[in-house]
C-alpha cells in the first residue's frame, strides 16, 4: 500500500482541553460495532454515563448531544473515556478525526480535516507551498473496479491541476481560470477516451508560455459574474451551525486578492481531497467546480467570519463534512449557473 499526507501531517497534535471549538460538539458521533461492544462492556458510572448516551437513529449507533457537546466530555474540555480508559478505546470516528482517508487500490490517501481548528492553522498559515510525502508498506491493496486508464490520467492532470493552482507568478484569479478550463477539457477528453491527448493536455497546460496564451483568450469570458447562483445554492443547504442561514445570506461577490496564499493552500487541499474522485464515476468537472465554488465561498466568507481560518472551518462543517451538502455542491456544477464560463465569469 502507498499512502500519501501533507508535509505537515506529523506536525498535527490535538489540542484537547485547549482547543477552541471542539470536534465532540455539534456533530452527533457515529459508533462503530466494535467500539459499541467494548462500551457496552463498561461498569460502574462510566458505563451507565456511556449507555444513557448511547441510541440508534437511522440505522446507526450515534452518541446524544447533551447542551450541543458529547455527553461524556468533561468541563476541561477532555474526554472522559480517554481519561479513564485510553484513545484506542475510543470509536474509529473519535480515534481518526480529524484525519480522513480515501483509498484507491493500492493508494491510501490521508489528509486533516479544516473543520479542526488546529488543522486549519497548519494549513492556512503557511507561506510554503503544500507537498506531499508518500511512504510504502507490506498492507495489501484494496479491491477496486476502477478504470485503469482513466485513473492514471486523472492522476496525472491531479499533477498538473497542482501545479496550476501553485504558479505564483500570476494572481490567484488566473490560476483558478486557468485550472478551470483545464479540468473541462481533460474531462472533455477522458469521457472520449482519448487517454494519449489528455497526457499532451496535462503537459501543455505545465508550460508557462501556453498558459500565458490561454489566459489571454480566457478574459474575454472573466467579467459581468453573477454570485447569486452560489449564495442560492449555500442557502438551500442543510445548516450545522444555527447562524449559518443568516452568514450565507450575507455573502457579497468575493475578492481573492489579499488571501492569496491561504487561498491556495486551501485550493490544493480540496483538490487533494476531491479531485479522484472523478475516477469513480468520470465525472470531473463536478470535482473541479466545487473547488473553485469551495474557494470563492471561503474568500466570500472570510470578511464575516473576521478570519479566512474561521471561514474555511465554517464552510468545512457545512458542506465537507455533510454527505447531503456535498453532493448538492457538485451535482450543481451540472446546471449553467455553473458552467465553465459562468464560473470564469466570477474570477
Amino acid at each position: 500500500m502507498v499512502t500519501t499526507v501533507p508535509d505537515y501531517f506529523h506536525d498535527f497534535h490535538c489540542l484537547a482541553g485547549s482547543c477552541p471549538d471542539t470536534c465532540c460538539g455539534q456533530w452527533e458521533i457515529v459508533v462503530d460495532e466494535a467500539a459499541k461492544a467494548r462500551y457496552l462492556s463498561v461498569e460502574g458510572d462510566l458505563g451507565r454515563r456511556i449507555r444513557a448516551a448511547l441510541t440508534t437513529r437511522d440505522g446507526e449507533d450515534v452518541m446524544v448531544l447533551e447542551n450541543g457537546k458529547c455527553p461524556l466530555l468533561t468541563e476541561d474540555g477532555l474526554c472522559e473515556i480517554v481519561l479513564q480508559k485510553g484513545e484506542d478505546f475510543l470509536s474509529e470516528a473519535c480515534h481518526t478525526h480529524p484525519r480522513f482517508t480515501e483509498i484507491y487500490g493500492n493508494l491510501q490517501e490521508t489528509m486533516l480535516s479544516i473543520s479542526c481548528p488546529e488543522a486549519a492553522r497548519l494549513l492556512l498559515t503557511r507561506e510554503k507551498p503544500l507537498s506531499f510525502l508518500t511512504t510504502r508498506n507490506d498492507a495489501p491493496p484494496e479491491p477496486t473496479d476502477l478504470e485503469p486508464e482513466l485513473f492514471v490520467a486523472l492522476s496525472q492532470g491531479r499533477d498538473t491541476a497542482m501545479a496550476i493552482l501553485q504558479r505564483r507568478s500570476l494572481a490567484l484569479s488566473d490560476r483558478l481560470a486557468l485550472f478551470l478550463e483545464f479540468a473541462h477539457r481533460l474531462e472533455r477528453l477522458t469521457d472520449d477516451g482519448r487517454y494519449f491527448a489528455a497526457q499532451g493536455l496535462s503537459d501543455h497546460y505545465r508550460d508557462q508560455d501556453y498558459c500565458l496564451r490561454r489566459l489571454a483568450r480566457l478574459r474575454r469570458k472573466r467579467r459581468g459574474g453573477d454570485f447569486a447562483p452560489l449564495k442560492a445554492l449555500l442557502l438551500s443547504m442543510e445548516h450545522l451551525s444555527a447562524d449559518t442561514p443568516a452568514i450565507f445570506a450575507a455573502l457579497e461577490a468575493p475578492v481573492l486578492e489579499g488571501d492569496e496564499v491561504p487561498l491556495e493552500q486551501l485550493a490544493v487541499y480540496l483538490l487533494f481531497r476531491w479531485w479522484r474522485k472523478a475516477s469513480c464515476d468520470g465525472y470531473l468537472w463536478r470535482q473541479a467546480g466545487a473547488i473553485a465554488a469551495g474557494v470563492l465561498t471561503v474568500a466570500a466568507l472570510t470578511p464575516l467570519c473576521g478570519s479566512i481560518l474561521e471561514a474555511a472551518r465554517r464552510f468545512s462543517k457545512e458542506v465537507e463534512h455533510s454527505a447531503e451538502n456535498r453532493a448538492a455542491l457538485t451535482h450543481a456544477m451540472d446546471g449553467a449557473d455553473f458552467s465553465l464560463s459562468a464560473l470564469l465569469s466570477l474570477l
